[in-house]
């Protein structure tokens, strides 16, 4: 996932932007941060990179976790930025996005972004493994039935169409995808589970510590397993999408 933030970061309309213009963002703002494992992916691209993330939890986990002179968290919310008015060179939500009050983040994007910069909305719907059939169905079957109803239902019209359907703020917009595939684990299949939102949604709705959700998701996953699936070194498949919009 670190790999997929930061390729698409260097393939997309906001790098391709600001090389154009040789300069360089002065200020970065990632909405949506969690702990920052996407945040983390954007020092050197900007001379300050800050994180909102509307849980005081996340964010502590952050600050805790990632430390850059260039780089701070703060807790916030999408629709009240914790930043001043015409501030803001880049705007980035990583795989958040459809769980904002969208039409009030973009009004809180076009107050803080100064004209001439960028809001960028990536997301990575539907990964596969692309060496194995039997866990691509597992891992659609944990997406698409066992933590359904743990998902807001807006998560899966917005992948279905890969943001497609979202109306961007700005009539100059861009769209960019980026197909990867990284090594995976079968210990990294389970953590990139356990940062599912939908996860963690199951975990606090059964009062189940990570440890126990984690059992209760490997024993899903299990009845689709075939002999040396959790052995063997496995491909993940992404189709990385992000769209963009510049302001006027």
């Amino acid at each position: 996932l670190k790999l997929t933030t930061s390729t698409m970061l260097t393939s997309s309309g906001i790098n391709a932007e600001y090389g154009l213009r040789g300069t360089r963002p002065g200020l970065w703002l990632d909405v949506g941060c969690g702990p920052g494992n996407s945040t983390k992916q954007m020092l050197g691209y900007a001379d300050k990179i800050i994180g909102v993330d509307v849980s005081e939890t996340q964010v502590a986990v952050a600050r805790k976790t990632i430390q850059d002179p260039s780089l701070s968290f703060l807790q916030g919310s999408c629709e009240k930025l914790p930043v001043e008015d015409n501030s803001v060179d880049v705007i980035t939500v990583v795989q958040a996005v459809h769980y904002f009050d969208i039409p009030a983040f973009f009004k809180e994007v076009d107050r803080v972004l100064l004209p001439g910069g960028v809001v960028g909305l990536i997301c990575y719907p539907d990964p596969t493994i692309t060496s194995s059939t039997s866990l691509t169905s597992a891992l659609n079957h944990l997406n698409y039935s066992f933590l359904k109803p743990f998902f807001p239902a807006s998560r899966y019209e917005h992948f279905k169409r890969a943001y497609a359907d979202i109306a961007l703020p700005y009539t100059r917009h861009n769209t960019h995808v980026v197909p990867l595939e990284l090594p995976l684990s079968f210990s990294s299949l389970l953590d990139l589970v356990s940062s599912w939102s939908g996860f963690q949604n199951y975990c606090n709705h059964h009062k189940l510590n990570i440890e126990q959700g984690l059992e209760a998701c490997e024993g899903e996953i299990e009845r689709f397993l075939k002999d040396g699936d959790k052995e063997k070194e496995q491909i993940l498949g992404y189709k990385c999408t992000m769209v963009s919009a510049i302001k006027e």
